[in-house]
């Protein structure tokens, strides 16, 4: 969430659903808010422009599985927010408040229309930046949990690819055992998701033993990179695959209560940006190695 403090100001706050013709303002307001509170706290933007920004909720607003929403003052835009509800597990953001607008209750009412959009679904996520304490407020208060922090990490691994485990692109007669392989590790599947990111991305599949044993959405490209393995040796050896495989540096939230992330750190990974995983609704531990996306 894109906030940083300011004195609160009683406005009449309106929302209504988001529509195609107010991207541009949207992504001004996406741009300005993420912008401020990473250059406040000196961390990399998440949204490196306007451009950038519009272009990501271009592809949210056409999608029927995810619904947006803004809020108004005086018939003018000051925020937006986005549910994802093509898997069973609803996802949140990026939700965004006009600077000039927060501490107005502009993100709680945000917030609010999500979670009721959401509420038939077993559980709605969200990652959210740690050194923000206004959205880790609001987030609490609405009754989200903190489950595990994260962190951001960035680099190539240093060792070689694995002998004997196959890393290559996800085909479409892999997803029964991404599928799988999610549910065993969640809870859940997440396999809409997996289908949307072999159009838009490069997802990855370790296979051992003629199955499954770890796959990825994206590598290079963190807030929308997910992935699940049996073990982290599985997740090692999709790591080290991929990486031989692609010219750019991987990016992913690593958990940091995982062996995954002493392994990116003895790996030469850099640590980019502090994350906290929030859920409200059913969670389970997981079962086995993972990273999440921003929208779980």
């Amino acid at each position: 969430m894109g906030t940083t403090s300011s004195t609160p100001v009683a406005e009449t706050i309106t929302l209504r659903e988001i529509e195609p013709g107010d991207i541009e303002q949207c992504a001004r307001i996406c741009f300005e808010a993420f912008g401020g509170i990473d250059d406040h706290h000196r961390f990399p933007p998440d949204f490196p422009s306007v451009e950038f920004a519009s272009g990501m909720m271009q592809g949210f607003v056409g999608l029927p599985s995810t619904w947006g929403v803004v809020a108004e003052v005086e018939g003018r835009i000051v925020g937006s927010n986005f549910i994802h509800q093509g898997d069973p597990i609803g996802g949140v953001g990026p939700i965004s408040v006009d600077p000039k607008h927060q501490g107005g209750g502009v993100g709680r009412k945000l917030m609010e229309a999500v979670i009721e959009r959401g509420r038939g679904a077993p559980g709605i996520r969200l990652l959210q930046d740690s050194f923000n304490m206004l959205s880790l407020s609001l987030y609490a208060s609405l009754g989200f949990q903190e489950r595990e922090p994260a962190v951001v990490m960035g680099g190539k691994p240093t060792s070689p690819p694995v002998e004997g485990i196959e890393v290559r692109q996800v085909r479409e007669a892999d997803l029964a055992g991404c599928e799988a392989l999610c549910k065993k590790v969640h809870g859940f599947e997440r396999t809409n998701e997996l289908r949307g990111a072999m159009q838009a991305f490069a997802p990855y599949v370790a296979v051992r033993d003629d199955r499954v044993s770890a796959y990825a959405t994206a590598l290079t490209f963190w807030p929308m990179a997910h992935g699940v393995a049996e073990s982290d040796q599985d997740m090692q050896a999709l790591l080290r695959g991929v990486a031989a495989a692609v010219d750019d540096p991987l990016a992913i939230l690593v958990p940091l209560r995982s062996g995954l992330f002493h392994w990116c750190l003895s790996e030469g990974f850099r640590s980019l940006k502090p994350m906290n995983l929030m859920t409200l609704g059913a969670y389970q531990e997981p079962r086995g190695s993972w990273f999440p996306s921003v929208l779980y």
